[in-house]
């Protein structure tokens, strides 16, 4: 079969393989038609009733050629490698045969019955069926198409022509004629519909399994795309722990005032550059939809104290005033906090960044909700910066875009805003912004957080002095197993915890640390690092779990070092049997707030017993 026209654009074999698959299922039943038309019209008329021998013998030729539809059909279906040609061949001899049976079995009833009667009349039925009936089924090819309407007709107006009696006769000729000339145009553009048809479902199919498969790619493109920031932000991560780490040291020392302030610009400089990858990491994870939200209790009064404590240092360098408005809000509510702490810090930090002089203020209040549960937060960071401009203010939240015109020296990822907006829209929040050039901006974010259920929590909590001071006895000094294999990590680690008035042993591996553990040491603490050599942090700690339920040993608190931040890699440090996390880089402060949970027994710790 061959495709002439240019719009069709698939190649012959394809195409030839389907439309003979397509002509076999349509022809497989089409001989009994035949068979039961021509049983009709013959047994109508009471001159062919006589002749039952020839009757007969049509009838088995109607039969043969039945059969041979079915053993065609069920051989294209039953084999994946046929020979197209040959069946091609074989259905333009089941047609054509069946166009010469039917106009031999015509001719011969007009001879035996030359009245134009009842079942003349029914012999013209059934041939007009059986040529609408051929063209549908033939439109596939135009060739067989051909010839079949050519035969059919032909005969069946000669024979007409010929036997039956004038001047009807000649009458039926031609309305037979000017049949034939139109069924075989139709069936003619029937073909093309067909082509056409066929050309465009397949063209269709092929799209959508390239669009299928440039979905996987770019599902793939993604997933190397948050497999990369990750192993890259987990890599940055690791030696910014010892930069940090060895700056807060160098603070501690006995420095001159110069010094002092070159450590600290090294603080400033790590902190921001930490803040610059946990954007990137943030981004990596809400692309890929695998930031989760927590829910707990926390007080909104202190997430604005922590922020404010950690950007102050900041407003040093300007002068720039930080404010705080906190209006009547629940003493605690249930949301995420950190994602808040983030939201905020944010914010703050970006208004410092193009306000020069005067006030940042963060105004805190709250309005009930429709659900007696919920309340709707309100926090507005107002600055008496630049401004931005209402063209600005269009594609503030866009990633990567900057309003930076104003001050060339500022510089970031343009990440901030956006993912601000998208966390705040993952918590069910809005965030918005009112600025005037050269008055300031006020970044508005309304967020839902349910009410504790606990109604304790919304009473004063207040401290013993057995809570609030460590006792003498407390304050002692632990033992520590530090289980790092990073030399400059382990400086840092051992340096903070000896300055916190620990003992500290040092293992390079997993294997090391169940070698320490099983002997007669004992441990108040183990700091467990994920990722070494031989054995890995999560395999260390299953193998300590075991040697303490096969010595009945109480369970040490494990905490892992790591600087994965992912979600997964702090719910398989739980599962191996670790009660707390600490990432890298961290502080000296984190430390020391871990120590402090050791030295008065953290109850909350999960796993221990």
């Amino acid at each position: 079969m061959s495709l002439n026209n240019s719009r069709y654009t698939l190649g012959n074999k394809q195409v030839n393989d389907i439309s003979l698959k397509d002509l076999a299922r349509r022809a497989r039943y089409g001989g009994i038609f035949y068979l039961l038309a021509f049983w009709v019209i013959v047994f109508s008329s009471t001159p062919a009733r006589e002749h039952l021998g020839i009757i007969g013998a049509f009838s088995g030729c109607f039969m043969l050629l039945q059969v041979y539809r079915l053993i065609l059909y069920f051989k294209v279906y039953s084999s994946n490698d046929i020979d197209i040609s040959s069946c091609y061949a074989y259905l333009s001899f089941i047609y054509n045969g069946s166009a010469i049976i039917w106009g031999s079995s015509t001719a011969w009833l007009y001879y035996v019955n030359p009245d134009i009667n009842i079942a003349v009349t029914a012999n013209m039925i059934a041939t007009a069926g059986i040529g609408i009936g051929g063209v549908t089924v033939l439109a596939p090819s135009y060739k067989i198409l051909r010839s079949y309407c050519i035969l059919i007709c032909s005969t069946f107006a000669l024979s007409a022509a010929l036997f039956l009696n004038g001047p009807g006769n000649w009458v039926v000729a031609s309305l037979i004629c000017a049949y034939g000339v139109f069924v075989f145009l139709t069936g003619k553009q029937q073909n093309r519909v067909y082509w056409q048809a066929l050309n465009d479902n397949l063209k269709l199919s092929a799209q959508a399994e390239e669009l299928e498969k440039a979905k996987v790619e770019a599902e793939l493109a993604g997933q190397a795309k948050a497999d990369f920031l990750a192993a890259m932000t987990h890599e940055i991560r690791t030696p910014m722990n010892g930069v940090l780490g060895m700056a807060q040291l160098l603070a501690m020392g006995d420095l001159s005032e110069q010094q002092q302030q070159q450590v600290t610009a090294i603080n400033s400089a790590g902190r921001t550059l930490m803040h610059i990858i946990n954007n990137i990491l943030d981004y990596s994870k809400i692309n890929a939809e695998q930031l989760e939200l927590e829910k707990s209790a926390f007080s909104s009064r202190n997430v604005v104290n922590d922020v404010m404590l950690l950007l102050s240092p900041q407003f040093e360098e300007k002068a720039i005033k930080l404010t705080c408005a906190i209006h009547d809000v629940p003493e605690f509510v249930q949301g995420d906090s950190y994602r808040l702490h983030q939201i905020l810090y944010n914010l703050v930090g970006n208004a410092f960044k193009f306000t020069d002089e005067g006030e940042i203020s963060i105004e805190v209040s709250c309005k009930d909700s429709d659900d007696k549960s919920t309340v709707i937060m309100s926090f507005a960071v107002r600055d008496t910066g630049i401004g931005i401009s209402p063209q600005d203010q269009q594609q503030i939240f866009e990633q990567f875009y900057q309003v930076n015109q104003f001050n060339p020296n500022v510089r970031g990822t343009g990440l901030g805003l956006s993912i601000t907006q998208r966390v705040v829209n993952l918590m069910g929040g809005t965030i918005s912004v009112k600025s005037t050039v050269g008055v300031g901006t006020v970044f508005t974010v309304a967020l839902p957080f349910t009410l504790p259920v606990d109604e304790t929590l919304n009473e004063p909590v207040s401290k013993g002095p057995e809570e609030s001071v460590i006792s003498a006895e407390a304050q002692g000094g632990l033992h520590i197993l530090l289980v790092e294999d990073n030399n400059v990590n382990q400086m840092i680690c051992e340096q903070f915890l000896i300055k916190l008035g620990c003992t500290v042993d040092l293992a390079e591996t997993g294997v090391m640390a169940l070698d320490k553990f099983d002997s007669s040491q004992c441990y108040d603490v183990i700091f467990m690092d994920c990722n070494m050599p031989e054995m890995d942090g999560f395999s260390a700690t299953l193998g300590i779990r075991q040697i303490e339920k096969d010595k009945h040993l109480k369970k040490t608190p494990i905490i892992a070092l790591t600087a994965h931040v992912e979600e997964e890699v702090k719910r398989k440090c739980l599962a191996s049997g670790m009660n707390d996390f600490l990432s890298k880089p961290f502080l000296f402060e984190d430390l020391e707030s871990i120590i402090s949970s050791v030295r008065i027994g953290k109850a909350s710790w999960v796993g221990l017993d």
